[in-house]
């Protein structure tokens, strides 16, 4: 294939959040064979550029589930956003404010949350653990640890500074699943894409931007026809994508819902799977052009 689409969390990143040297190499194999391997991610661009300088390695980013794209095509790098409207915006913020989460929100070059955000992620903890007995702590903790740890995080009183314009996504991380439930259901009247790459956050987009729009538009900017991409991805948020990929395939440690709606599945995060991935599925003999020999980002 000429196209690879490749999820972060849950799918390159293992449980410590590094992408192992097999991976690594495998994704340096594959760009040496001139094929392309583009970063799929619920992470923002920058958060996820940050993780591919640690591990050398330079690769167009998807990022945001789709609102971001960072590459380079024929000499032109590309910077694009996908704004949640502002009328939505405002609409959307009041409401998750009632609910009392845990919330950030994703700016092209810094992600916001409130300085008492995390304190009131620890109390709702609590109150789970006092509600519901089978509720672990310490499971649900290193879960979401991926949204609580990005890099660019920065601490702010409130958000009524916050320029409503240029929010790109809004992030929500609780323990109870009634709440995230109701949240959805609450923002199902609003113009917007809701999504989740784990079962505790929702993540909140502008209407029409998700993974698949994104990575068809960037096979059509790389010339790549659809049937010649692969994705692969763990969670939900994934599925877009896989919808679209000419072929897609689940992780070991994927959700069962991914893993019946993929044409192949690989291994566990932890046992190197996407590089299984990318060993076993050869590039087609196609000759369409392009190939990833540029700087992206």
């Amino acid at each position: 294939m000429r196209l690879f689409a490749i999820d972060l969390d849950g799918t390159l990143l293992d449980s410590t959040h590094m992408i192992s040297d097999r991976n690594a190499k495998a994704v340096k194999d594959r760009q040496k064979n001139r094929d392309i391997v583009v970063i799929t991610t619920g992470r923002a661009a920058f958060d996820a550029a940050h993780l591919l300088r640690i591990h050398q390695l330079d690769c167009p980013i998807i990022g945001s589930n789709g609102a971001e794209l960072r590459t380079e095509h024929e000499g032109t790098t590309i910077r694009k956003n996908t704004y949640v409207p502002l009328s939505e915006s405002k609409a959307i913020l009041d409401n998750l404010l009632k609910k009392n989460v845990y919330l950030q929100i994703y700016l092209e070059d810094e992600i916001l949350l409130t300085f008492d955000a995390m304190d009131r992620l620890m109390k709702q903890i609590n109150d789970e653990q006092r509600i519901n007995p089978s509720f672990q702590a310490d499971a649900f903790l290193q879960s979401v640890q991926p949204q609580l740890t990005q890099y660019g995080i920065r601490e702010v009183t409130d958000f009524l500074n916050v320029d409503f314009a240029k929010i790109m996504k809004y992030m929500i991380v609780s323990p109870n699943a009634t709440v995230l439930k109701q949240i959805q259901n609450d923002l199902s009247s609003q113009s917007c894409t809701v999504t989740s790459s784990g079962p505790f956050n929702l993540e909140v987009t502008a209407s029409g931007s998700d993974k698949g729009i994104a990575l068809q538009q960037f096979a059509d900017w790389m010339g790549i026809p659809l049937t010649a991409t692969i994705a692969i991805g763990d969670h939900h948020n994934d599925l877009p994508m896989f919808r679209m990929a000419g072929k897609s395939i689940a992780m070991g440690n994927a959700d069962d819902t991914v893993k019946r709606l993929a044409t192949d599945e690989t291994g566990h995060h932890d046992e190197d799977g996407v590089a299984m991935a990318l060993e076993m599925f050869c590039s087609i003999p196609l000759d369409l052009g392009g190939g990833q020999d540029g700087k992206y980002y």
